[in-house]
């Protein structure tokens, strides 16, 4: 008889060594689909979670001839009762800002289903391109218990583990990961 509550602890236990979850998002659905997954953990075992996305940096606008420094992802008419339209270009480092922010608005909707929930949520935001590595980095300097993604897979393990973001990840070994499959979402294309 002293065997179920041995188990019992011994999931009290595992529940409890998740203490800090970090979930990768990419913007898509698919990535959103481990979202229910870390709000049953994170509510059960109190695990505080880190939303995390990468971004690709802003990069200047082939049509549109710059000075060094300056991109133009947005050219948009500015106008006003008295002036015909005026275009404008935003620096690299406006680029980088409205890029950061209108991540970190995305990460902070994606977050509020959880907050509601009880569960305490931040979000971090980073640009680079080269997005399993910098999953990895950020889960290396930081108290992170558990990674927490979708895989995008289609075609089997061997692409999981060779090709993949989730793969790398996975691969890389810096802390345990769990890997959530998306089901029924329709056509996806990586």
């Amino acid at each position: 008889m002293g065997h179920p509550s041995a188990v019992v602890h011994y999931e009290r236990e595992e529940r409890d060594m998740y203490k800090n979850i970090l979930v990768t998002l990419d913007g898509s659905a698919y990535s959103e689909a481990v979202l229910p997954v870390v709000a049953d953990l994170a509510a059960e075992s109190g695990a505080e979670v880190t939303l995390f996305r990468v971004g690709e940096p802003p990069a200047a606008t082939p049509e549109a001839p710059l000075q060094p420094g300056l991109v133009a992802p947005r050219i948009a008419p500015i106008r006003t009762p008295q002036a015909p339209p005026v275009h404008y270009a935003e620096t690299r480092e406006q680029a980088i800002e409205r890029t950061e922010r209108e991540i970190r608005e995305y990460l902070k909707e994606k977050a509020r289903p959880l907050r509601e929930r009880g569960i305490h949520v931040q979000v971090e935001v980073t640009l680079g391109e080269k997005a399993a590595d910098l999953i990895v980095e950020y889960a290396q300097g930081r108290p992170v218990d558990l990674i927490a993604m979708a895989t995008h897979g289609h075609t089997g393990l061997r692409s999981l583990i060779f090709g993949s973001v989730a793969g790398k990840v996975l691969g890389s070994g810096v802390r345990p990961v769990l890997l959530v499959r998306p089901r029924d979402l329709g056509p996806h294309s990586e």
